[in-house]
């Protein structure tokens, strides 16, 4: 894991027309190709792409038409091994043949040979082409033979054929360049899918960055010249086939103008990151063929490729790997929103939180409710959390493996602030210890409720930044990330807003800048925006709950119809393995509640939902405190209590589950009420809540309020004899009776 990484934005993808494409359907592609989609069943690879199938076998040898000046004989044979049947494809390097070796039975093979001299007007850009490029076959041919990657076309041999110069001998690759799939995509977008290809380009670029990676950290070498010429699809996977320009790192070497990163010497001297701006040129021109997709997909698409082309090539992607985390990141996202089915993967870079950050729609109603003697309110609670709760609660970078404390840090378990900041205090300085000082010192200073508090925090995140590379440090996200949560925590929401949107841009597939990008809006009450970012996580990510907390919240404050049916949607899909599941049955549990109790238009249905539901939340999804039980049965039996006039009560309560204990009747119905208020009454009375006592009073006020009217025999009485309670009755009677 690399942590040196950039924060800059680039040009804005154009839009494309809204299509898509059935999975299964044969589309004709040029060069005579067959186009099959792969299905998109839940639990496919997204990696996977389509099937490019050849039309017809190797064409048999018909003619010399594209083979003079080869200097071959009758028999068409170069070097006396391989018989050449025709002329493939031509570029600014050299011409490719199809030929086949006759000492291995007739395997097919490629001829690379370089454009001849003699009898050819050059302009000096073509010549200065063509002597990069016998250089580089000169020194690197042997290295070539060597290179082996399921996606690197094999050098199977190399030699010499006058007049036709120096070639080489290739793995022959039918299929599409992705040149040629890009005009396809243009002609007829349904070919590859429609709106499917951006996720099918940026699995090009994940299998691209596989073969880079091994060019660079196995070999030393840089591709060179990456442009979508030089790639091919062939059956279901991708053939870079143009090996003539690998070489060293920073070796002079053959480029392409368009594809060419700012920085390359004007021999060719290409680094590392300039293969990957190539990437990302090729990438972009791919993606901008295509319709455009919904959702933020396109936005995040838009920045991985808007960092991997940045003219600075410390901003840009440090390794191919780094690279390749963050397109695998926003291919699920797309895929997700596409589908609307989760594509879960773990984020590499990030913790997952184990706050459910809901605000106050996940939890039982708190005692307050009922001050005053009132019923619970009519809503749940629609707010978010407050900023120290979000900045404390939001997802922490994982530790860099490298860093000096990493095996001390990856062992620290103390739930203690202070306790941890005295255990940590002797140790050497590093990275990650500064900014686990810098989330620990916010954490007190969240609790002191004062923005003062929060200076030691700013204090540890100037000694994090001052140990890093200066070179690198104005790149690292990590210590963006802690001045974002500084500011949430005091209050700054713009400020932090902007920190989490520099963010964005330098790890576009990451779950965590959304989450806090979305938290921002929905506080600034930007609706549109806070919705996009939460739906883009929560869809990706059903065990995620801040994100369908959040989206549950915008949607509820919304006055769309399916505002409420969306938010419910939303909480459901929080599945059973998540921490989170508790408080999502709960939300569900109280909204329902509430959209019964709703003056405008109340909801009998979801009143006896609410109820159904009550008996697997306490006894199969989690809800065990009985202090927290006893709230959610008060609100329920107290809205039931409402609405009795409106319907009966046996019709509610019919089927409810066995291990809850349903009122019969009316008198039973305030009996168990009265009951639960003295219950709650005595929560009140051993909180630590500053008006306790006075809500302790409104309970029982409330209990003697609802309980219903009876007479009761003091047992420590003798009960009255008949002559006595015939008097009784008589003397009530004559008292009645008209005058």
């Amino acid at each position: 894991m690399d942590f040196a990484t950039g924060r800059h934005a680039g040009s804005r993808a154009p839009a494309a027309r809204p299509a898509d494409s059935a999975p299964g359907t044969p589309h004709p592609a040029p060069a005579g190709a067959r186009v099959l989609l792969p299905s998109q069943d839940r639990d496919d690879d997204p990696l996977v792409l389509p099937e490019v199938r050849p039309a017809q076998p190797i064409a048999p040898p018909a003619g010399s038409e594209g083979l003079r000046g080869l200097g071959l004989g009758p028999d068409r044979t170069l070097a006396g091994q391989y018989r050449v049947i025709r002329k493939v494809g031509y570029g600014g390097m050299g011409e490719v043949y199809l030929a086949e070796d006759l000492r291995l039975e007739k395997r097919p093979v490629a001829i690379k040979i370089l454009h001849p001299r003699e009898g050819r007007a050059m302009s000096s850009e073509q010549r200065e082409l063509i002597r990069l490029n016998e250089k580089v076959m000169s020194s690197e041919r042997q290295e070539l033979v060597g290179l082996n990657h399921p996606d690197i076309i094999r050098v199977f041999n190399y030699g010499r054929h006058e007049p036709a110069g120096e070639f080489l001998v290739l793995e022959y690759a039918d299929g599409l360049t992705l040149e040629e799939v890009r005009a396809r995509v243009v002609q007829d977008p349904d070919a590859f899918g429609g709106v499917r290809f951006h996720e099918f380009v940026l699995a090009y670029g994940i299998r691209i960055l596989h073969a880079l990676g091994y060019l660079h950290r196995q070999k030393g070498k840089v591709y060179g010249d990456l442009k979508p010429h030089n790639v091919m699809h062939c059956g279901t996977g991708i053939k870079i086939v143009d090996v003539g320009s690998v070489r060293q790192e920073r070796s002079e070497g053959p480029t392409t103008g368009d594809y060419r990163a700012p920085g390359v010497g004007g021999h060719g001297e290409t680094r590392f990151q300039d293969d990957l701006y190539s990437l990302g040129v090729t990438l972009r021109e791919l993606s901008a063929a295509a319709p455009r997709a919904r959702g933020l997909g396109p936005e995040s698409l838009r920045r991985v490729l808007a960092r991997a082309t940045h003219e600075d090539r410390r901003a840009r992607f440090a390794t191919a790997d780094e690279m390749a985390l963050q397109l695998r990141g926003v291919l699920r996202e797309l895929r997700s929103l596409r589908t609307e089915q989760e594509s879960f993967e773990p984020s590499p870079l990030f913790v997952q939180s184990a706050h459910a950050l809901d605000g106050a729609i996940g939890s039982p109603p708190p005692l307050s409710s009922w001050a005053g003697g009132a019923f619970a309110p009519a809503s749940p609670g629609l707010v978010p959390p407050e900023p120290g709760e979000m900045a404390c609660g939001l997802p922490v970078p994982k530790t860099d493996p490298y860093d000096l404390n990493a095996p001390r840090l990856d062992r620290l378990a103390d739930d203690d602030a202070t306790a941890l900041l005295q255990r940590i205090g002797g140790w050497d300085s590093s990275t990650e210890l500064h900014l686990l000082r810098c989330r620990l010192h916010m954490a007190l200073g969240v609790a002191d409720r004062h923005t003062e508090a929060l200076r030691p925090a700013y204090a540890e995140v100037s000694r994090a930044r001052r140990s890093i590379d200066p070179r690198w440090a104005p790149h690292d996200w990590r210590i963006d990330w802690h001045l974002g949560l500084l500011a949430l925590a005091g209050g700054d929401i713009a400020g932090a807003r902007g920190r989490f949107d520099g963010i964005y841009r330098a790890i576009p597939g990451e779950y965590a800048p959304k989450l806090a990008l979305g938290y921002c809006a929905e506080v600034q009450r930007e609706w549109p925006q806070a919705l996009e970012f939460y739906d883009a996580v929560r869809r990706r990510n059903h065990s995620l709950g801040g994100a369908a907390f959040g989206y549950a919240r915008v949607r509820l404050a919304s006055v769309e119809v399916r505002g409420l049916t969306d938010a419910l949607t939303a909480l459901e899909l929080v599945p059973a393995h998540s921490r989170h599941l508790t408080a999502a049955r709960t939300a569900i549990v109280r909204i329902e509640a509430a959209r019964a109790r709703s003056p405008l238009a109340p909801d009998d249905e979801a009143l006896r939902d609410a109820l159904h539901r009550l008996g697997p939340l306490f006894h199969e999804h989690g809800l065990t405190d009985p202090r927290a039980r006893r709230r959610m049965e008060t609100e329920l039996w107290e809205t039931v209590l409402e609405r009795t006039p409106f319907r009966k009560l046996s019709e509610l309560t019919a089927g409810l589950d066995e291990r809850l204990t349903a009122p019969a009747d009316l008198k039973e119905l305030e009996e168990t009420l009265s009951l639960l208020y003295r219950g709650l009454a005595g929560q009140a009375r051993r909180s630590d809540l500053p008006d306790s006592n006075e809500i302790a009073e409104a309970l029982i006020d409330r209990a003697n309020k609802v309980r219903p009217l009876g007479f009761r025999h003091d047992r420590r009485r003798p009960w009255l004899g008949k002559r006595y309670r015939r008097i009784l009755r008589d003397g009530l009677g004559s008292r009645s009776s008209p005058k």
